[in-house]
């Protein structure tokens, strides 16, 4: 699995070791939900691929190929040095030291899972609340130039919910890999910018616990 950090202002990645069992029984579903570490045994998107073409004779459906897409392009976000949102919030020539606290940009971190995607979304402080709208250049804001409004979410995932739904009713072992890979790629950026920045708020459920509200919300829909 890839572990997100900071060296010389870049994101990079760097290998962890594989945690998950190998002899899950992807055919018991409420059995599986009981042993899930949500760590991964791949370290890539690529691999994962060719796990779900090997399990459905090269076949992938499409909400796979959306989650998978957009995570293949994090991947390259982290480790190809393309300039992101992350980026800009983590290089020290982009602050306003005068505003910051303890010599760090104040931050309001908040998830939020949608029927159309999961989205990470960073809120500067200013005047003590976090701001989503800010002005060009603003005097007071931790950053010398940025607009959550206008930049939109530092990383979002399309169809997010509608993948996590088809997994529970029929995913198989490559589906739920693709979960447990794409939960840890988001949270590694979410632990960056915390040890990086003066993060004040960190809200809204991760893609563990968005998996598992799924999950409880279609079982009681079942039993009613």
């Amino acid at each position: 699995m890839m572990k997100v950090h900071l060296h010389d202002r870049d994101i990079i990645a760097q290998p962890l070791l594989d945690k998950i069992e190998l002899n899950l029984d992807y055919r018991n579903k409420e059995g599986l939900l009981l042993k899930l570490d949500w760590s991964c045994r791949f370290g890539n998107v690529k691999a994962i691929l060719q796990l779900k073409k090997s399990l459905n004779l090269g076949d992938v459906s499409d909400h796979f190929q959306i989650v998978a897409s957009k995570l293949l392009e994090l991947e390259g976000t982290f480790t190809d040095g393309f300039d992101s949102n992350i980026k800009y919030l983590l290089n020290k020539e982009n602050w306003h030291l005068t505003n910051c606290k303890l010599g760090k940009p104040a931050i309001a971190l908040k998830k939020n899972c949608h029927q159309y995607a999961f989205d990470l979304h960073c809120f500067p402080i200013i005047n003590q609340a976090p701001q989503a709208l800010i002005k060009p250049f603003d005097a007071d804001s931790p950053f010398k130039e940025f607009n959550p409004s206008s930049l939109g979410p530092l990383l979002s995932i399309p169809k997010l919910k509608d993948f996590i739904a088809m997994t529970i009713h029929y995913g198989d072992e490559a589906d739920m890999e693709l979960l447990k890979y794409a939960h840890i790629l988001l949270e590694q950026p979410t632990d960056l910018l915390t040890t990086s920045l003066h993060v004040v708020e960190n809200s809204g459920q991760s893609i563990q616990q968005i998996f598992l509200s799924v999950k409880q919300q279609l079982k009681q829909t079942k039993l009613a």
